[in-house]
């Protein structure tokens, strides 16, 4: 059964342009998927569709040999045809390929394609295809997501002034599995625990520890795998790189290199401290977070449900960003800390307004003071209110709202 993501309404509004659509992402978290119901769904309105993977040697060197080989495999040659394309990273040029199709014969072809490392294709798409092609970026499962894969009653069923207790409970319980385990498709379809872990130790083993590095051509194995444990342990935290390097022993360039490694590849991102008109002085070290928690449980190899561990409440922090990610462009969300440990966890950016935002794993029975939130909205009249997103309390007051996770999923 194919399960639709949300990704799929954003692609679906570009059908009827000429542009190209690129669907970049790490591996298995869906996009061949996406593109069968990409598939499906261009079939039923009565579109002429053909899908390629790239992966199959007799297409890739047909299409290598010339981009105009492609359209001997058009459904119908007086209409439109559309060409689902899967891993087309694989091609020697896939910019030239693009470029020529897209130049010769708009209007008559519209590619969909998929590829995996965005630094794999970063190095074979060149600027030739500026305004010519929509770039998605697929990420594992969010939660609404989650819920709808594990066919959870749930699904729907986010936002709600009158849910009942039990519904509630069922929704922390949920969450709670997510901390643990993550997104990754395969792994939330998996019911039995013990193949979850296997699922995520294949996954580290393939793509983090092998691909990854093959990609980046990386020598000192064991050093890229001692930086990525050093990461996971410290997600939510300020990430110095002075510190990492001397830990490491590796200078501050190798360090650079293997951070855009893990950013091009989609499995570390580093978010930027919020400075716009503070007074005081702000810490220029970023903050970091993983691209999906049981990826980042797995090189740890942490499976503790989060009532027995430490790092429940940089689990709840991380699957935030990944839900405010989902929602807005990553760019636009900041985190806020001064030098005398003043700190919110994101700052998030929006016509013009900044709205803070803090991640809280627990249970409340009333609201607490904010003196950061505070402090920030005094000396900036473009920043809204804050919001603490935390499992249970809903309620406003002393210029911070509180909102529990569904809720708040339920606005972004």
């Amino acid at each position: 059964m194919l399960y639709p993501r949300n990704s799929l309404n954003k692609i679906k509004k570009w059908y009827d342009d000429d542009q190209i659509l690129l669907l970049n992402g790490p591996r298995q978290v869906g996009k061949t998927s996406i593109l069968m119901k990409i598939k499906e769904d261009l079939e039923n309105t009565g579109k002429q569709v053909c899908y390629l993977n790239l992966e199959d040697l007799t297409f890739l060197s047909d299409l290598n040999a010339s981009p105009r080989n492609l359209l001997k495999y058009a459904p119908n040659q007086s209409a439109r045809n559309f060409f689902l394309l899967d891993e087309i990273q694989y091609l020697d040029n896939p910019s030239h390929f693009l470029k020529q199709l897209f130049d010769d014969h708009k209007g008559k072809v519209k590619i969909i394609a998929t590829g995996s490392s965005s630094l794999e294709i970063k190095a074979k798409l060149q600027d030739s295809l500026a305004g010519r092609k929509i770039s998605f970026a697929i990420a594992p499962l969010n939660f609404e997501e989650f819920l709808l894969f594990k066919q959870s009653p749930l699904f729907g069923r986010l936002a709600s002034e009158t849910r009942p207790l039990a519904m509630q409970d069922q929704f922390i319980a949920l969450l709670k599995e997510y901390l643990i385990y993550g997104g990754m498709p395969a792994v939330v379809l998996q019911n039995d625990i013990e193949k979850k872990k296997i699922l995520l130790q294949e996954y580290v083993s393939a793509y983090v520890n092998k691909d990854i590095r093959s990609i980046g051509k990386i020598d000192n194995i064991a050093e890229f795998n001692q930086l990525i444990k050093l990461l996971s342990a410290q997600i939510g935290n300020l990430i110095n790189l002075n510190e990492l390097g001397a830990t490491l022993k590796i200078t501050r360039r190798e360090l650079k290199k293997y951070f855009d490694l893990l950013n091009y590849t989609y499995v570390f991102d580093l978010v930027r401290p919020f400075s716009i008109n503070i007074r005081s002085q702000i810490t220029k070290m970023p903050k970091g977070y993983f691209f999906d928690l049981g990826i980042r449980n797995q090189i740890l190899d942490n499976f503790l449900p989060t009532e027995n561990r430490t790092d429940a409440g940089a689990l709840f922090e991380n699957w935030l960003y990944l839900e405010l990610k989902n929602s807005m462009p990553s760019e636009n969300i900041y985190f806020y800390r001064t030098t005398n440990q003043t700190e919110i966890d994101f700052i998030v950016q929006k016509d013009g307004r900044y709205s803070p935002i803090e991640a809280k794993f627990k249970v409340f029975d009333r609201a607490l003071k904010n003196r950061a939130m505070e402090f920030l909205r005094r000396k900036n009249p473009v920043v809204n209110s804050g919001v603490c997103v935390n499992l249970n309390y809903n309620q406003s007051g002393d210029g911070i709202r509180y909102t529990d996770f569904m809720n708040f999923l339920a606005e972004l």
